[in-house]
């Protein structure tokens, strides 16, 4: 059950993210390009997962890794892209590069690893990103 709470908590932070409005018919994609991102994160021994909601966003974060496990579930998606592009790179401690994919269009992706080290470190590269993305990883097994 604990292995599914990162996912869970991704899908519900990314509902109540995605459907926020200012105004009537007004999402937030449609404030003033100098609003912040909105940007929920948790990361724990089982999963960490990521929520972003954007407009023109171009940033580098890197988030360091707690979870511990041999086999792992990468789950990603993204809804109303309208520009830019997110760049993933997952990490394992030995400098292998577990996961490597350019983002630039609406998608939604699942997928099970097997891994022979610790994970390390998630980047996500974020250019000129007006959208709406959430990305978990869990403890698969």
């Amino acid at each position: 059950m604990k292995k599914y709470l990162g996912l869970i908590t991704v899908i519900l932070l990314s509902v109540c993210l995605f459907s926020s409005c200012n105004k009537e018919g007004e999402t937030l994609l449609d404030l003033e390009e100098t609003t912040p991102p909105v940007i929920a994160t948790n990361s724990t021994a089982e999963s960490f997962s990521c929520s972003v909601v954007a407009k023109n966003y171009t940033k580098k974060d890197v988030y360091n890794l707690q979870v511990v496990s041999d086999s792992i579930k990468i789950s990603f998606a993204t809804a109303s892209l309208a520009s830019g592009t997110i760049d993933i790179l997952i990490e394992l401690k030995d400098g292998t590069k577990l996961v490597s994919r350019n983002i630039a269009g609406v998608l939604a992706v699942n997928d099970y690893k097997k891994i022979n080290s610790p994970l390390s470190k998630v980047t996500l590269n974020y250019s000129s990103f007006t959208g709406q993305f959430a990305f978990s990883l869990n403890n698969a097994f």
